[in-house]
């Protein structure tokens, strides 16, 4: 097999491979030139960008690729039962077309922690110290087990004198091929920037300080990777490569909606950021950022010219049950969870195999990817049928 294909075509094949299909080849496969290109951070690259480049192909949900129709969604489900301890992390695809199993990712136990968020096959957890009060503390590649501890600043015992609030996201800039975790913490009304170069050895550098409040308010909730909604109608973004904050320009009508009977967030929804109207009672409206005359999203990491962008609306989708939107699927249509006791939270994930050893960081370890589900739970995703007899996205 070795002189039949000549490696760039064998790195070619297995860069379109579904990432527990490449484990599998890690894991029988006997021909050296094959266990050489997995070993190399190459392929890693490779394979993120393939994955990548089907899932972002259909950034503007009116135009659906039907090439990339067919290709399943990842999802990370994050759920709190009550007998058991802590948050429960599972993974399961979505296609469309088949109930799929969900497969509980084998962590620490995530008592006291949360998901801050998922990049490119990394997920950043948090220490909860308190309502608000929470510390990037541990990142995870869940696809190949490895994980590290990250540095943390507040001690339990100062946890008020350190902070009355903080924000903080995972994020990744393609032009200087760093992934970067950044925190603002909040005494009274000064936010002071702080961010983690994975791999740097640098630890924790102030960047700054900010005054734009990222707060919650009473009503409306927040929840993004690294862009944030403040309670004054200002859309407020960290430039992961000049590392400072900038305003990205809000819808036209914020401003002029009352905070009662209406609940903002943004997401990250099919690589474009998306800001949510929750209309109580009436319907959920999704507008995505773009750039003006242009079928793509707006990458929130180019540094471009913010007077051509806009906000459009792509769904406004009715309020029949308790349903909150998670993804948006490669046919084009908005992947909604209904609202329950047991989940936390829903987001898209996508398996790779970036190594925390190779961006540098030291001490990283290893553990079994997949825990076994505790009998006699079964979760499935996929298609739920509502009494009208109407299929949905569950």
């Amino acid at each position: 097999m070795e002189t039949i294909l000549p490696s760039d075509l064998i790195l070619n094949i297995l860069c379109r491979l579904p990432a527990d299909s490449v484990v599998r080849c890690k894991q029988v496969c006997k021909c050296k030139t094959w266990k050489d290109l997995l070993r190399q951070p190459s392929f890693a690259q490779a394979h993120i960008l393939h994955q990548l480049s089907q899932l972002n192909g259909n950034s503007f949900p009116s135009l659906p690729s039907h090439n990339a129709s067919n290709i399943p969604i990842g999802l990370l489900v994050c759920f709190t039962f009550t007998l058991e301890p802590g948050n429960q992390i599972y993974y399961g695809e979505y296609d469309n077309q088949t109930r799929n199993k969900l497969r509980k990712i084998n962590q620490t136990p995530t008592v006291g922690k949360s998901v801050i968020g998922s990049c490119k096959g990394l997920i950043c957890f948090s220490e909860n110290y308190r309502f608000y009060v929470r510390e990037p503390s541990y990142i995870c590649n869940p696809i190949t087990g490895e994980y590290v501890n990250i540095p943390q600043v507040i001690k339990r015992d100062n946890v008020v004198g350190y902070s009355e609030f903080i924000v903080c996201g995972l994020g990744y800039h393609p032009s200087i091929n760093k992934y970067k975790i950044v925190k603002i913490h909040y005494t009274k009304h000064l936010g002071r920037v702080e961010v983690y170069t994975i791999g740097s050895g640098s630890g924790w550098r102030e960047t700054g300080t900010t005054t734009h409040s990222l707060r919650p308010r009473k009503g409306s909730s927040y929840r993004s990777m690294h862009d944030y909604r403040s309670p004054f109608g200002k859309i407020v973004s960290f430039d992961l490569a000049k590392e400072n904050v900038y305003l990205l320009p809000s819808p036209h009508f914020v401003l002029s909606t009352s905070y009662y009977g209406n609940c903002f967030r943004l997401q990250v929804l099919g690589g474009c950021l998306c800001f949510i109207h929750e209309k109580r009672g009436e319907c959920v409206d999704m507008w995505f950022l773009r750039k003006t005359g242009e079928s793509s999203g707006f990458d929130l990491n180019e540094q471009d010219n913010y007077d051509l962008l806009s906000w459009i609306m792509e769904f406004s989708i009715p309020i029949e049950c308790n349903v909150e939107p998670c993804a948006i699927t490669n046919s084009g249509e908005a992947l909604e969870k209904l609202m329950d006791n047991d989940i936390s939270y829903v987001f898209p994930h996508v398996n790779s195999f970036v190594s925390l050893k190779a961006l540098g960081e030291r001490g990283s370890k290893f553990r079994k990817r997949y825990d076994v589900n505790p009998a006699p739970k079964e979760i499935f995703i996929g298609k739920q049928q509502r009494k009208d007899d109407v299929e949905t996205d569950a």
